[in-house]
């Protein structure tokens, strides 16, 4: 299961940033209701039929500043916000743009889509980049790095704690 949580995460920030441009928004549901929906204010929803996670595409209603977090994931979902959070060995992924995030200690996979987002990791395994100008720093560690976005930066440096 631990294997499949970075691919399942891989694709709704893929369907997230996807859909952000998209009126009207997406729903990609079956007829139990299990999978995902984003809505016209970039809201995101994902349930399995029984149990239903929301995230505020402006970090309100989202529990933790703009942060979701489960056992072994934090979902940040913001425009134009801060979050400060401990990522505790978990994964993360950063939905936003202009935003500010603190991930401190050690992450295993971090994932930002947007654009014009800093994001400072205490130090992670791997970093995923999607999207335009944002600027992750690593505190230590060496990470794999994929960039598949324009005009990102990932290096050493920031504040987090490592």
């Amino acid at each position: 299961m631990r294997n499949r949580i970075p691919a399942v995460v891989g694709t709704v920030v893929l369907v997230a940033v996807a859909a952000a441009g998209c009126a009207g928004g997406i729903s990609l549901r079956d007829e139990n209701g299990t999978g995902i929906s984003i809505d016209e204010n970039g809201d995101i929803s994902v349930g399995n039929g029984e149990t239903e996670l929301e995230i505020s595409g402006d970090g309100e209603g989202a529990s933790d500043g703009g942060a979701v977090v489960t056992d072994e994931l934090i979902n940040v979902a913001t425009d134009g916000g801060t979050v400060v959070h401990d990522c505790g060995g978990r994964s993360a992924n950063v939905v936003a743009n202009g935003a500010t995030v603190t991930l401190n200690g050690s992450c295993v996979l971090v994932t930002v889509a947007g654009s014009g987002n800093q994001v400072s990791v205490g130090s992670a395994t791997e970093v995923n980049v999607l999207g335009s100008d944002n600027t992750v720093y690593y505190t230590s560690g060496n990470p794999v790095i994929t960039d598949l976005g324009s005009g990102n930066t990932v290096e050493q440096g920031g504040d987090a704690a490592p």
